[in-house]
């Protein structure tokens, strides 16, 4: 019964985390709204040849001063040293700001079987995550500080992931009632 019992918890642990809703009902906190910023284009000629980069930026590279940017042409991102730049033909500064938020639920394949472990057996039953996956879970789950590239750290929001709900417990009473009274009547 343990084992069943542990997957009916999970079905309910991942419905609300479909909603993405806490355990006492309330929504989750949305992601953080991320703006993406574009510079327009800078076409140029380098070495006879005019090259034209999209959301470009300079910088300083130890070699020099550099214009990188994403090449049409090539259809990559390219980087080229200021001093090689025989002539510029356009520079457009505009800026271009969209929206860059994730529109589809958070814990998409957090909340799949794969990474949502339920066993139960006769000391008990557990729902929960293993491995890297509890790690993410972890952070997530109290709202921890995370590091998300070298050198890169974000505040998450608590965004209760697993919990008990008022449904869940009497679901499991309900299951254990019957299984008593199944072997009481046998």
């Amino acid at each position: 019964i343990a084992g069943q019992l542990a997957r009916e918890l999970r079905r309910s642990q991942q419905q609300r985390m479909r909603a993405q809703k806490a355990p006492d009902g309330t929504q989750w906190e949305p992601r953080r709204r991320r703006i993406s910023r574009l510079q327009q284009r800078i076409r140029f000629i380098r070495n006879n040849e005019t090259r034209t980069l999209k959301n470009w930026h300079h910088d300083v590279s130890r070699h020099g001063r550099t214009i990188t940017g994403w090449d049409e042409d090539k259809g990559g991102l390219r980087t080229f040293y200021r001093e090689d730049i025989t002539r510029y033909l356009e520079i457009s500064t505009r800026r271009i700001s969209r929206n860059a938020t994730k529109t589809v639920p958070m814990f998409a394949k957090l909340r799949t079987a794969r990474y949502l472990k339920a066993r139960g057996d006769a000391g008990g039953l557990t729902v929960g995550y293993d491995g890297v996956a509890a790690r993410i879970a972890r952070v997530h789950q109290f709202g921890e500080r995370d590091r998300v590239a070298a050198g890169v750290y974000t505040d998450y929001p608590a965004r209760e992931l697993l919990g008990i709900t008022p449904a869940d417990e009497r679901l499991i009473a309900d299951r254990l009632l019957n299984r008593i009274a199944g072997e009481i009547s046998s």
